[in-house]
């Protein structure tokens, strides 16, 4: 014979703490309904905006990299007043972008190849603090040390040129910059310090013909 079922109260009811959970989580959902609405449209908005401001960047590069290439273009078909015009409006207009900085590098060389080495300390400098192209840093820094050199600031000549090759990437251009630092050193006198870098350049097997001889050169000075 079956025994009756007994009544379960609902004070017997054990509840799942899982699932007590989630109905609590559904409970605020539903009083917080609006609030959470508000911050997810509220997220899509930041979201699209910064999409909106990506794109509107890249769109900037693009377009001062294209200004920047028609001034180039200009400069290396011997077009000096149209090229300076143009680089000088990359550099304006497109303030912030690489191109700007490599517009800046060639005006302050085309300044320093005419004589005004003001107006080319200023380009070069800037153009030399915020490198953007590594390839440029040992011309840069071989013009404001021949400046500073120019001006008598043979400390600063030689700071540039030390600063020059912390940045160089490559070990030609690093070579290169040592080479002039020991040229320097050894018209302010400094006879053993040159010496020192040229013993060093000379003891690499892999020193380029061009180098090798202009080491030999200041070799020469040094002993002769």
């Amino acid at each position: 014979m079956l025994k009756p079922k007994k009544k379960i109260t609902r004070k017997e009811i054990q509840r799942d703490p899982f699932l007590e959970s989630v109905d609590q989580a559904q409970a605020h959902l539903e009083e917080n309904r609006s609030l959470y609405m508000k911050l997810a449209i509220g997220l899509i908005v930041v979201l699209l905006g910064y999409n909106v401001m990506t794109e509107k960047r890249t769109q900037h590069k693009l377009e001062a990299s294209a200004a920047l290439g028609q001034a180039l273009v200009a400069l290396d078909r011997g077009d000096v007043n149209n090229a300076q015009f143009q680089l000088e409006t990359v550099l304006n207009e497109f303030e912030g972008t690489p191109s700007s900085s490599v517009a800046g590098y060639y005006l302050g060389k085309m300044k320093y190849e005419s004589g005004d080495v003001t107006q080319a300390e200023q380009y070069l400098t800037e153009f030399f603090n915020h490198q953007p192209v590594d390839i440029m840093v040992s011309s840069a820094a071989l013009m404001l040390s021949d400046i500073d050199a120019q001006g008598n600031n043979m400390d600063g000549a030689v700071s540039y040129l030390d600063q020059g090759m912390k940045k160089s990437r490559d070990a030609h251009t690093y070579r290169m910059l040592e080479l002039s630092k020991a040229r320097l050193i050894l018209r302010q006198g400094d006879l053993e310090g040159a010496r020192v870098i040229v013993d060093g350049l000379l003891a690499n097997k892999d020193l380029n013909s061009d180098q090798k001889q202009d080491a030999e050169e200041i070799l020469g000075n040094i002993v002769g």
